[in-house]
């Protein structure tokens, strides 16, 4: 499954149920209510949920001019990426309780959960991610960071400021197309992805 974000071309596995936050109706119904959100939402088939956030600061290229994102200190890129993973669980709880708030969505829902079992569906997956943030261990943190330079400091920076702003025991990757860190997906610039398929640690 590919798909496009911040000049990467991101490619999951197939079996992933992936939906880019700014594109779910529920992200159009809340925008300008404050909350801010990751880039991709995934759920695995091994009970995982993966919150992942996409900045990209490598050189880019629009009409033969090049351009670069702004980039900001290690402690305010952590702060500003937190943020964005806490409002996408609250997000999540929400939309969830969106759901069962009229007795015919939760009977669609009991239909799409218990008997349809559709992953396409919308219920099903908003119904599923609540479910899996229940369980903490479930929630994997991904901070998909590009930078230009070969070191990895201004990357290791941030992830320790990142990980002291998540949940005490949380799983954070921070990962770039030079350092996939063995995620199960990969990115690179657009069209140049390929799927790595690797478990999770």
């Amino acid at each position: 499954m590919l798909l496009p974000e911040s000049d990467l071309l991101f490619n999951f596995p197939p079996d992933w149920v992936v939906r880019k936050y700014d594109a779910t109706d529920a992200y159009q119904s809340l925008s300008g209510h404050g909350l801010k959100g990751v880039d991709f939402l995934a759920l695995s088939p091994d009970g995982y949920l993966w919150l992942i956030e996409v900045k990209n600061f490598r050189p880019r290229f629009a009409a033969g001019l090049e351009y670069r994102a702004k980039r900001r200190s290690p402690e305010h890129l952590a702060a500003q990426v937190a943020r964005k993973f806490s409002d996408t669980l609250r997000l999540i709880h929400i939309v969830d309780r969106a759901l069962r708030k009229h007795w015919y969505r939760r009977l669609k829902l009991w239909y799409v959960e218990r008997v349809a079992g559709d992953q396409q569906s919308n219920y099903w997956f908003w119904s599923e991610a609540k479910r899996r943030i229940d369980v903490a261990a479930k929630v994997v943190y991904v901070l998909w960071l590009e930078t230009p330079e070969k070191k990895a400091t201004y990357d290791e920076s941030t992830r320790a400021l990142l990980a002291a702003l998540l949940p005490p025991g949380a799983t954070l990757f921070v990962a770039e197309s030079d350092r996939p860190a063995g995620l199960p997906f990969s990115a690179g610039p657009a069209g140049e992805a390929s799927a790595e398929g690797q478990d999770l640690p």
